[in-house]
């Protein structure tokens, strides 16, 4: 981030400048400017030389290049020129108005969401950021990307071999460089865990690792902290209340994991069809999500994923992070949503 009128930003642009590596420059600030101007007060859109003269008011004399913040992409070898932070998040979020008022995104902006798991998680990630459901996430994934992952992993190619962390981050920095993202390419680990879910507001598994789905469960139990399991099949959501520990079951996972099978579960070393069962309730799943499991380690190497559940399933979840997260109702409960059930028209 530069900061033109900054006689160390000014030296740092200079110097990239000069290096060579800034290959390509975006410069659309006056365009975002006059777009700003006008959704603060819409009637400016119809008389320009009003419009003109409230640019001319804003830029106060100023150099035009010292105006807004420059944004180097080391990436891409781009300079983007973009709205200073506050006018950035302002102009970028109008359109969410007034689906969530001025009021519920300055409470928002508050709130800190860590997710553990980067495939299915990346959506979820995404449309936090999108919205700006929240004003910081954290993201555990030791991962790295593979072609394989990319049915379901919104970017590109170019991503390949790099860890789906970075991938998910630099996604983010396209999109919103001034949204903070926190990374543990270690993953979720033990030796981290508290470190990760420290100052949460809620956090999402997301991850494939049957003892870091219990472990995140038996932390944010202690902490008081709601988890949201994202899943594919049959858009199957968990909303899981430990915040509110008078008005759910005991144990955990909706009372279907006791404290002596939390135990086991936290020192298991893969799956077993019991721990499979527990989280995902086979008698519940799709039929080709049955059949499919059945083949793991034989044909197919592992659950498959359609990246319209994949997306789906991000933006059910955003949803229903934004209505904790504001204190609206949104109980501790399994939903499935699953969209081709309800496209599927009955034969008579």
């Amino acid at each position: 981030m530069l900061e033109l009128s900054q006689s160390p930003d000014r030296l740092r642009w200079d110097e990239l400048r000069a290096s060579g590596e800034v290959r390509e420059v975006c410069d659309t600030l006056e365009d975002q400017l006059m777009e700003l101007l006008v959704t603060r007060k819409p009637s400016l859109k119809q008389n320009p030389a009003a419009l003109a003269g409230e640019v001319e008011a804003y830029i106060h004399g100023r150099d035009w290049e010292q105006c807004g913040i420059w944004v180097w992409y080391p990436w891409r070898q781009t300079m983007v020129h973009v709205l200073d932070r506050e006018a950035f998040i302002e102009l970028r979020t109008n359109r969410n108005r007034n689906r969530i008022t001025r009021e519920e995104q300055a409470v928002l902006n508050q709130k800190t969401v860590g997710i553990v798991g980067l495939s299915v998680g990346s959506s979820y990630a995404l449309a936090l950021a999108m919205e700006r459901s929240c004003g910081k996430l954290r993201l555990a994934d030791f991962d790295t990307l593979q072609l394989s992952n990319m049915n379901r992993i919104r970017t590109g190619i170019f991503s390949l071999g790099m860890p789906k962390g970075v991938v998910t981050a630099r996604e983010i920095a396209e999109i919103d460089p001034f949204f903070p993202v926190e990374l543990h390419l270690n993953g979720f680990i033990e030796e981290e865990s508290s470190e990760f879910l420290d100052g949460l507001d809620i956090v999402c598994d997301a991850c494939d690792e049957v003892s870091a789905k219990a472990r995140i469960r038996k932390e944010a139990k202690e902490r008081r902290l709601p988890v949201i399991m994202e899943t594919s099949d049959r858009g199957m959501l968990d909303v899981e209340r430990y915040d509110m520990p008078e008005s759910i079951p005991a144990g955990y996972l909706h009372g279907r994991i006791d404290e002596e099978t939390m135990g086991q579960l936290l020192n298991a070393p893969g799956w077993e069809p019991a721990h499979l069962d527990l989280f995902v309730d086979l008698a519940q799943a799709s039929e080709r999500g049955v059949s499919s499991l059945q083949e793991v380690g034989q044909t197919l190497v592992g659950w498959p994923q359609l990246y319209s559940d994949v997306a789906s399933g991000g933006a059910f979840a955003a949803q229903a992070t934004r209505k904790i997260l504001l204190g609206e109702s949104m109980p501790d409960a399994r939903l499935y949503l699953a969209l081709d059930e309800q496209l599927t028209e009955s034969v008579n």
